[in-house]
């Protein structure tokens, strides 16, 4: 074997693999966070997402991006352990970035990891898990003598004639000093109230509209039927009244009268099938309309998992 080959061999070795080098731009940096969602190694994510958060050179909208990310990392790990450390840095992180870059224009979004972290902390009650204890570590329990504390004096001599009294004790009338009262624990922050969503107005106000609609053809629907029976009526009554008269005048039908009597007929078969169809279509038209009016504010909740970081955790949508 060439000595030179061996060579470059050994020191291959010797080396090791070149790790590869982490993401610079903000592109790379996106889609190694995409790769993370799709890969649900939401421990990484949060890691990796707050890493990035904290980068200087970086716009302070991608940084914002970035952070989104990491909160909804915390949020799926609070999920799967259910430990509420995650949602302490995420409470911390969210205030960072409120500090350092702001919110922007994504302050709905911000206010929904804010709430989905909240409602995770809320469930953590009546004890803040966010609280930091006192250190309390080192310091020596106290001791009853500590806190009651006795003034020694010197003892009195017995009096030597009766040796069966006990000597008495002599202790000081002093009250003890109050101990230290621990300072009241912080109460938990109240858990900010849903936000609503403007998607679900939408629809609302869409099926409103269309339910509205839906009545006012229905309604229409329902006159043109209405006209259709009464034409229809007026042709057989017309039919009935021709041949009433050629029977009580005991003759034979006219051709006038033969050519109107066929006429009526086919308006009355024309009318027949109409005024049944249009009939049939108003019910239908009435029915959804009065059906959309209904559900206005109803609709069937599927919940998927965004992977863009404008979502919190889950993202709750409802469609009817």
């Amino acid at each position: 074997m060439n000595p030179c080959l061996c060579i470059v061999l050994a020191a291959g070795i010797a080396v090791g693999p070149v790790p590869a080098a982490p993401p610079s731009t903000f592109g790379q940096l996106e889609r190694h966070m995409q790769e993370l969602v799709e890969q649900e190694r939401f421990e990484e994510l949060a890691r990796d997402g707050e890493t990035a958060f904290a980068r200087a050179d970086l716009e302070p909208w991608q940084r914002r991006e970035l952070a989104f990310y990491a909160l909804r990392g915390y949020h799926r790990v609070f999920a799967v352990t259910g430990q509420a450390a995650g949602l302490c840095r995420a409470r911390n992180l969210l205030r960072r970035v409120e500090r350092e870059v702001g919110f922007g224009d994504a302050k709905a979004v911000a206010t929904r990891l804010r709430d989905v972290t909240e409602s995770g902390l809320a469930k953590q009650r009546p004890k803040d898990p966010c609280s930091k204890p006192r250190a309390t570590a080192n310091v020596p329990t106290p001791t009853p003598a500590e806190l009651l504390p006795v003034v020694q004096r010197k003892q009195p001599v017995a009096p030597p004639a009766d040796d069966s009294q006990p000597a008495l004790l002599d202790v000081s009338r002093h009250r003890p000093a109050p101990s230290a009262t621990p300072p009241a624990a912080a109460e938990p922050a109240p858990a900010a109230p849903p936000a609503t969503d403007p998607a679900a107005e939408v629809r609302s106000r869409n099926r409103v509209i269309a339910g509205s609609l839906l009545l006012v053809l229905g309604v229409g629907l329902g006159v043109g039927a209405g006209a259709a029976l009464w034409r229809r009526s007026e042709a057989n009554g017309e039919i009935i009244e021709i041949d009433r008269r050629v029977n009580a005048e005991l003759r034979l039908i006219t051709p006038e009268e033969f050519d109107r009597a066929m006429h009526l007929a086919n308006v009355y078969r024309t009318l027949t099938p109409v005024a049944g169809i249009t009939g049939a279509a108003a019910g239908i038209a009435t029915v959804a309309g009065v059906v959309l009016l209904a559900t206005r504010n109803r609709g069937r909740t599927i919940a998927r998992v965004s992977a863009t970081p404008w979502s919190a955790m889950l993202t709750l949508s409802g469609r009817f």
